[in-house]
């Protein structure tokens, strides 16, 4: 074989090697894009971590259909995290709670809600995520639970993730949504009502990395996602640290 055909042969080696090497992604919670941008825009060393958002119940569903690719997973749920614990597909050594949430009432009205019995009187369809792919979704339908059932089944519309919440209560003005209080921040959206913290469960942010990944740049993110400087950008998006 000619130097040419090594070289060429060799070329081609290495760029398939490289390409498997950079293939593992960070699967991140769809409420979590705005503080992962932020973080990443002032920090350029991690400006290529490749960062895959989406509901944290759909991101388990791809991981326990096929884990292959992953290197470490962020997730708006306990519940969904504690699911890929049971599989034994986490690092224990290195998962932890990375922040927690408070969900509140988005949109315009005239009316002033007190306590959560006065949303039955605004008038407005109520959207939130869908409980089937994302855990905002099953926390908001915990708030809404002393409600009349008749109500929530004639006003409640489910749609997608928290991104697609606020997107329907920005673009219709007959509609209020339930959102993270984050989600409320970052997008200067008027808050109606905080729901009380024991109406849901706990909104935890837990964060993961997969057993054998192989992705040095995502196990340094990781590992930096715990400095002071991410934890201020926390509180100043509207979360809870520890």
């Amino acid at each position: 074989m000619s130097i040419i055909r090594l070289i060429i042969l060799f070329s081609f080696v290495f760029f398939f090697f490289s390409c498997s090497q950079r293939s593992e992604i960070f699967m991140v919670a769809a409420s979590m894009n705005n503080l992962m941008t932020d973080i990443q825009s002032e920090n350029p060393q991690f400006k290529d971590i490749p960062i895959s958002y989406g509901g944290s119940i759909s991101i388990v569903r791809r991981i326990e259909n096929n884990k292959k690719g992953v290197g470490a997973v962020l997730l708006s749920s306990e519940e969904s995290f504690d699911i890929l614990d049971k599989l034994a597909y986490l690092d224990n050594e290195l998962s932890y709670t990375f922040a927690s949430n408070s969900l509140v009432l988005i949109g315009k009205t005239n009316k002033r809600i007190k306590v959560t019995k006065d949303i039955e009187s605004i008038e407005k369809k109520i959207v939130i995520a869908d409980p089937k792919i994302a855990p905002a979704g099953v926390y908001s339908l915990q708030s809404l639970g002393s409600l009349n059932q008749e109500f929530l089944d004639e006003n409640v519309i489910f749609a997608g993730d928290v991104s697609s919440v606020v997107g329907s209560v920005k673009n219709n003005i007959n509609f209020v949504g339930i959102v993270y209080k984050t989600d409320a921040i970052s997008h200067n959206l008027e808050v109606l009502f905080e729901f009380p913290t024991n109406s849901h469960d706990k909104i935890l942010y837990k964060l993961g990395v997969l057993k054998n990944s192989s992705e040095d740049s995502i196990l340094k993110y990781v590992e930096f996602l715990k400095s002071s400087f991410v934890k201020q950008k926390l509180v100043d998006h509207g979360y809870l640290v520890e």
